[in-house]
């Protein structure tokens, strides 16, 4: 009895010091629309999936206990754009199992915790509108303590400033705000086809059939992410990574940070540790 109450003890104090260390997520920035063209492609199909599954750990089809969160708005689509969630339906995930959805109005309210990763629609041509994107500038907070839990982030194309047809029109509001949901600065650039998978999106699952649909903006360098896909002119059209969001930006998850599996057997130690000493006693 002794040893078991020495076990729960050093289990307990492993699980409660647990929140205190700082956690890295995964994120995967894209100026690709797969929402839109997973539609009727099956490469942008591939890269949704592949985006989908590097920011849930592999369990964006699992069911209804690993839902993730899908940010787009509901009005009726302009001239070309589609409804983003589609390209969801299109790779087989249901509304109320694989993922719940919400607008401007459902985002402010939402309890992001109970969500595997937030994915994010495409300005264009997907229906993130402003109020969308106003909403996630507002819980921009949220989101870094989300990302900074260890959960996931999948973000797709804001076109960058200036180049028109966004259902976000990202010259109303601040300044080069695309993307500035994230507490770090994300420049969105004007893009140059085609497209080349680097070796780091290979080894994702990505090839280049995968990311030549029409896209919307490249990137200028973000520090921390890999590179997942390069214009003609070298600039990063995708990036992703496993990343703690501090002042500083995007820092890599450092090799010195245990993952939770390491602090059950921290803690089995410690109870064995506990246990020893009593015997010698």
């Amino acid at each position: 009895m002794r040893i078991w109450r020495s076990y729960a003890l050093a289990l307990t104090m492993t699980l409660f010091l647990a929140p205190a260390i700082a956690w890295a997520g995964p994120i995967f920035l894209t100026g690709h629309d797969p929402d839109f063209h997973a539609q009727d492609s099956a490469g942008a199909k591939n890269l949704l999936r592949e985006g989908l599954n590097f920011v849930t750990g592999g369990t964006f089809d699992d069911g209804p206990a690993t839902k993730f969160l899908w940010v787009e708005s509901r009005i009726s689509p302009p001239g070309g754009h589609r409804i983003g969630e589609l390209g969801l339906n299109s790779i087989g995930l249901t509304l109320g199992t694989n993922y719940d959805r919400v607008n401007a109005a459902e985002l402010a309210t939402v309890t992001l915790s109970n969500y595997t990763a937030i994915a994010i629609a495409s300005s264009f041509g997907g229906l993130l509108g402003q109020a969308e994107l106003n909403g996630l500038i507002a819980r921009k907070a949220d989101i870094t303590a989300f990302v900074n839990s260890g959960k996931g982030l999948l973000a797709l194309a804001e076109c960058f400033p200036g180049g028109g047809n966004c259902q976000a029109d990202l010259l109303t509001g601040p300044a080069s705000n695309s993307y500035s949901y994230l507490p770090v600065s994300v420049s969105a650039i004007a893009t140059s086809p085609p497209f080349t998978v680097t070796p780091f999106g290979t080894s994702l699952g990505l090839t280049n059939g995968d990311i030549n649909d029409a896209t919307h903006n490249s990137f200028g360098l973000i520090g921390g992410l890999n590179a997942v896909d390069l214009d003609t002119g070298g600039h990063v059209t995708t990036l992703a990574g496993d990343v703690r969001i501090t002042d500083g930006g995007f820092e890599p998850t450092p090799s010195g940070v245990p993952e939770p599996a390491s602090l059950v057997l921290l803690g089995s130690g410690l109870a064995g540790l506990f246990a020893w000493r009593r015997r010698l006693r």
